[in-house]
């Protein structure tokens, strides 16, 4: 039946999100299929995240006596009721829109919309009469109360408080709340439980997936031919809750709307939805790396950070974020998983060095608009990482001398790459040894030292003559037909593995011009998918078609032929350094196309974290990731830089 539904609606989820960490998230059928679906997850610090509302079971009567419910619910062996058959249709963006139209006349009788507040985990719901004739809502909002990792059921409801007036609600249990305000309506106290409700994507992830949620009351309301309900739900009580459906409501004004009747955005509307989806994974000094599990990544925040300097306040919130993970720094590595203090993960090399170069690319982005005090603290950050690279021997990986590139031995059991996966306490692909794109990313950055700092520091460490040994070294990747993932005890290691993209995608790379076209075959015939790079060619014995199953069997698929989005951003930068112009221009058009065709339709919330390595190419992972967004954000722009002729 879950296949059915993604077939007639979509696969993809739509997506709401303040800059707390909260969100609402669901699918297009508003059916909650995975134990993170809901209407507000409250956003809390370290990266906690509360699971407050679930759902609402919505049932209209017409003055006929005819009765539908519009919501719909997934139970071990039912899905009860089947309100989306009520459904007319729906747009993701600006924020989700539900049409209905009546079963019997076809009319459309309510249109639906959900949307966020930017600085509050709360979130408006409104109901929409646009018929010519009055009806009757009953709505039972579901509680959950919960870890948004978790599940609960009715034991947990044993003692709460419950506190209703005239156009409010306010429920609690221990540390948790949530406040609804309702505009018109009649509250009445009765209270139900919702027992095992069923969440099939958990249990095909092989996690825990029943639950039983509670509806203490039941709103009861008259909706008028061109009124409108607007429920606001908040995690505390609010003195002026008027005001705050204002401040939400203002929160999207500006953006572009769709043309029901041309059922899609305009082309020149989509840089500012791709935008609105860029902004949906903002903190104040940080990004949410993905919804609805992960929090904050120092790998996944500077791999997509450019992406952030298009904004108006990209400038200064770059900066923030740069500084923000400085301050983190151990041992001159920044962070990978943030969260709790004592959840802080440094088992990233190739982080810390995205983090580096990002520092120059800022400052030259900029240029004049970095001040000569704001320009040598970033230098500072940057020389004092390095510092610990070259001296201190307790981190996991060394400065080969010899060869001029950072080593990661065989001993630490360690994933210090991007292909992190770590099966049974062992890496699954650790590449030990000298991998091309942390080579290459450690390249870039000395470079851009040799260009930037002064002669003393340079001299400390004999830079010059580690940037020329590394010209030599990096000969030994490329052998006549293919190009090693990584350099292993001197020798090269061969898997066609997209990491090579990345390495010559970057600004400077000391390959000759031949090794680009070797390259290009290489994606093109093994790599390439219409939705982004394979992470293992299919010919490896390894590869895995799809990325399906419980946690273990995701993560053998996970970097061993998953497709992922984010990699089209340093292949395209690998085309441009030997395409011809207009060759560039008409790639790129190719690889955006099918991420704008779904953008435009507006049934696309955001872009997911990753695909199945062979067709159908289904989208996987993360139902939305930052840096899935931030490159297709950035190959736009550097689309319309190119039709423009400009620079940025």
């Amino acid at each position: 039946m879950l296949s059915e539904l993604y077939a007639n609606f979509t696969p993809y989820e739509w997506i709401l999100s303040n800059t707390k960490g909260g969100y609402a998230l669901g699918t297009a059928f508003l059916a909650n299929v995975r134990k993170y679906h809901g209407l507000l997850v409250a956003g809390g610090t370290y990266g906690k995240r509360f699971h407050l509302l679930s759902s609402i079971e919505e049932r209209v009567l017409f003055p006929s006596g005819l009765s539908y419910y519009l919501d719909t619910n997934f139970y071990r062996d039912v899905l009860y009721p089947e309100g989306y058959k009520l459904i007319k249709d729906f747009y993701f963006k600006p924020y989700p829109m539900f049409i209905f139209q009546c079963p019997l006349k076809r009319e459309v009788f309510l249109e639906k919309t959900l949307q966020f507040h930017e600085g509050k985990n709360a979130l408006l719901i409104t109901y929409r009469n646009p018929s010519a004739y009055p009806f009757k809502l009953f709505l039972r909002p579901k509680f959950s109360f919960r870890d948004h990792h978790d599940i609960t059921s009715f034991f947990s409801w044993q003692d709460y408080v419950l506190e209703t007036n005239k156009q409010s609600a306010f429920l609690s249990k221990d540390d948790l709340a949530i406040f609804l305000y309702f505009n018109k309506g009649v509250i009445k106290v009765e209270p139900i439980f919702y027992y095992q409700v069923y969440y099939p994507l958990e249990e095909l992830r092989g996690y825990e997936a029943y639950e039983d949620l509670f509806a203490p009351f039941l709103l009861e309301v008259e909706l008028l031919p061109k009124e409108s309900l607007r429920l606001l739900f908040c995690d505390h009580a609010l003195k002026n809750p008027e005001n705050e459906v204002l401040v939400i409501e203002s929160r999207y004004t500006g953006y572009p709307k769709p043309d029901p009747k041309r059922g899609s955005f305009s082309e020149r509307e989509l840089p500012q939805i791709l935008e609105e989806m860029l902004r949906d994974f903002l903190l104040e000094e940080d990004i949410i790396a993905g919804y609805p599990w992960f929090y904050c990544w120092g790998r996944d925040t500077f791999v997509g950070l450019p992406a952030l300097f298009y904004l108006k306040e990209g400038k200064d919130l770059s900066l923030r974020i740069i500084q923000a993970y400085s301050d983190k720094r151990h041992q001159g590595l920044i962070p990978n998983v943030l969260g709790l203090p004592e959840e802080m993960n440094y088992n990233s090399l190739d982080g810390t060095l995205w983090f580096m170069l990002r520092i120059f690319e800022y400052v030259e982005f900029f240029g004049r608009k970095v001040g000569r005090d704001t320009k040598y603290k970033l230098f500072q950050i940057v020389e004092e990482s390095l510092y610990e690279f070259f001296t201190n021997y307790n981190l996991p990986f060394f400065v080969d001398q010899e060869e001029g590139f950072l080593e990661i031995p065989d001993n630490i059991n360690l994933s210090l790459t991007w292909m992190d996966v770590i099966l049974d306490g062992r890496p699954l692909t650790p590449r030990y040894g000298k991998p091309i794109e942390i080579s290459a990313l450690w390249h870039n950055v000395l470079v851009y030292v040799l260009k930037y700092f002064k002669r003393s520091f340079i001299r400390k460490f004999s830079l010059e003559e580690l940037v020329n040994k590394q010209n030599e070294t990096f000969k030994k990747y490329f052998g006549e037909d293919l190009i090693a993932d990584r350099l292993y005890q001197g020798k090269p290691i061969f898997e066609v593995r997209p990491n090579f993209v990345i390495a010559l995608g970057l600004p400077y790379t000391p390959a000759p011009r031949e090794v680009f076209a070797l390259a290009d075959r290489l994606v093109r015939e093994e790599l390439l998918t219409p939705f982004g790079l394979r992470s293992l060619s299919p010919r490896h014995p390894a590869f895995k078609r799809k990325y399906f199953g419980n946690q273990y069997q995701r993560d053998l698929a996970y970097h061993n032929g998953s497709v992922w989005v984010w990699l089209l951003l340093p292949y395209v930068k690998m085309l441009s350094r030997f395409l011809s112009e207009n060759d560039y221009v008409e790639v790129l058009k190719r690889l955006v196309q099918p991420f704008r065709k779904m953008i435009l339709s507006g049934k696309v919330g955001s872009l997911p974290e990753l695909y199945d390595g062979d067709n159908p190419y289904y989208p996987k992972g993360a139902p939305a990731q930052f840096w899935s967004v931030a490159s297709i954000f950035l190959l736009e722009k550097e689309l319309e830089k190119k039709l423009r002729g400009g620079r940025k």
